[in-house]
């Protein structure tokens, strides 16, 4: 289960999902991972500060469906997942700690107060404090019947060159960051064609 947690300094949420961009107060502000203004409408997101006071993002999101914000229990930073795209965000600063990722679908508790996200190719874990680290790849193109169980990790890979089955199963120790199977090193140990006279 998520944890959603409230500041302890306040009884005021940190934020608040809309589901559009207002229509009247203060205008919003873009946040992209360039700096750069867009003018679309993203993941929309009121965040409020430590003062009192709120303001609007236009969050410009990423490539899925996945949105959802986690509130980590011991800094008051947020990770904002806008379809797919993160946000490391101090909704007291208008610009993002850090942006990564693009094609996040979706996001399991781990053990150690650990989240791991999930894409097409591999998986991003979330630290307690906010800073996160990538696995080495995983699939050639797809994830899928992931599950996560204190530091492991197990699913199952698509492999387009399986000639007998689609999809090659996987396992991951978050703890020893060490992969066992997985599409994409399957073949590590047979040699290459150019290899092969």
């Amino acid at each position: 289960m998520i944890n959603y947690y409230c500041d302890k300094m306040t009884t005021e949420k940190r934020y608040e999902i809309l589901n559009s961009l207002p229509t009247y107060g203060p205008m919003y502000i873009p946040v992209s991972e360039s700096g750069e203004p867009f003018y679309s409408e993203g993941f929309v997101v009121r965040f409020n500060k430590t003062d009192g006071t709120n303001w609007v993002a236009n969050i410009q999101p990423g490539f899925t469906d996945f949105k959802q914000i986690i509130e980590f229990e011991h800094t008051h930073n947020l990770l904002v997942i806008a379809c797919g795209k993160c946000y490391l965000i101090n909704p007291n600063y208008t610009k993002p700690i850090s942006v990564f990722g693009f094609g996040y679908s979706k996001i399991f508790n781990a053990s150690n107060n650990r989240y791991v996200l999930q894409d097409d190719t591999g998986l991003t874990i979330i630290e307690p404090d906010g800073s996160h680290w990538n696995t080495v790849r995983i699939s050639w193109d797809g994830i899928k019947v992931l599950h996560v169980e204190n530091n492991m990790v197990t699913g199952f890979s698509f492999c387009p060159t399986n000639e007998t089955e689609e999809w090659d199963s996987f396992t991951y120790d978050l703890d020893t960051r060490k992969l066992i199977g997985g599409s994409y090193y399957i073949y590590d140990k047979k040699k290459s064609w150019w290899k092969l006279w």
